[in-house]
């Protein structure tokens, strides 16, 4: 195997990792908390 092959299979799981925890995150989250957070934050 090619290291320019392996280093690209490498990036796309760890792209699908980053979207598969952002998912995750978004799914998981409770958002009238995240809302509260998000507004105390801001201030």
């Amino acid at each position: 195997m090619k290291v320019e092959t392996f280093l690209l299979k490498t990036f796309f799981v760890a792209a699908v990792l980053a979207c598969m925890l952002t998912l995750g995150a978004m799914v998981t989250t409770d958002p009238a908390h995240a809302a509260t957070t998000l507004i105390a934050s801001a201030r």
